[in-house]
């Protein structure tokens, strides 16, 4: 935009924006001999003939370009939308965001709550049924003479001891198709000798492929006879299957050693468990 100050020689200083504006001042003017224009970008003030020469000079050599010079097309480098970069970015999380929900869906271990576990430990292979019975009469028959009541009674606990001290095993559980996990099972054991015993350890096994993967031992003390004694293990046991057995049991009041690691206490089969310690 071209702009100007014209005064026609008077006190009144105009401000031009155009080129037609100030032509129009300029003839307003009548030539007048005072009157000035001032050129922005310039420092001086001239009179309206050096203007006008100016512009004629500036107006050939302008002509003068243009006609040697080729026309040039003048193509403005187009604004880059943003919108296709930002499409695909979204577009990629939202594949991204479905993918691992569905790997996650698809991957993930479902449990289902299943019936609560209730077992009975099975009877030591090193505790075989006998017939206490006919112990007793080889004994009798032996000794020439009758067995009293007391000898009798201990003799048949010893010998029946896994059907009269009964272990059991409760837990909640969950399965899926390829393990069961065990909330916080609980360990019973149920003494119905008429006895006390002093003391019995527990060993809970956790199975996995048929192999034991972790195990836990429990120690009971001074378990009576009128009601079952219980502990409860803490936490979660993940596996195949899950078992309880005893590791060894000792009841003075009747006599009794049991050790799943013997095969027998004392030299006799017919009482193996027998023991005076």
């Amino acid at each position: 935009m071209e702009k100007y100050l014209f005064t026609d020689g008077t006190n009144v200083i105009r401000e031009v924006e155009s080129r037609e504006e100030l032509q129009s001042l300029i003839q307003s003017s009548a030539g007048s001999p005072t009157a000035r224009i001032w050129v922005f970008n310039s420092n001086e003030w001239i009179t309206v003939s050096d203007f006008n020469n100016r512009s004629s000079r500036q107006t050939a050599s302008t002509a003068k370009k243009e006609s040697v010079a080729e026309p040039k097309e003048i193509r403005k480098p187009g604004r880059k939308s943003a919108f296709p970069g930002l499409l695909k970015k979204t577009l990629f999380g939202i594949v991204t965001a479905v993918a691992i929900f569905l790997v996650y869906n698809f991957t993930r271990v479902t449990w289902t709550r299943a019936a609560p576990l209730a077992i009975v430990a099975d009877r030591p292979s090193n505790t075989p049924l006998v017939n206490v019975d006919s112990i007793i009469g080889s004994i009798e028959f032996s000794r020439g003479q009758k067995l009293d009541r007391t000898t009798r009674t201990n003799l048949r606990i010893r010998n029946t001891w896994p059907d009269l001290i009964q272990l059991q095993l409760a837990a909640d559980r969950d399965t899926n198709k390829d393990d069961s996990r065990y909330h916080n099972p609980e360990v019973t054991i149920d003494n119905s000798t008429g006895y006390n015993i002093d003391n019995a350890i527990v060993k809970l096994s956790l199975w996995k492929n048929n192999e034991v993967i972790n195990s836990d031992t429990i120690r009971f003390t001074n378990i009576g006879y009128s009601s079952p004694a219980k502990r409860t293990m803490d936490g979660l046991y993940r596996g195949d299957s899950i078992s309880v057995s005893f590791i060894s049991i000792r009841a003075k009041a009747f006599n009794f050693c049991y050790s799943s690691d013997k095969k027998n206490n004392s030299p006799n089969y017919n009482d193996r468990w027998y023991c005076r310690e």
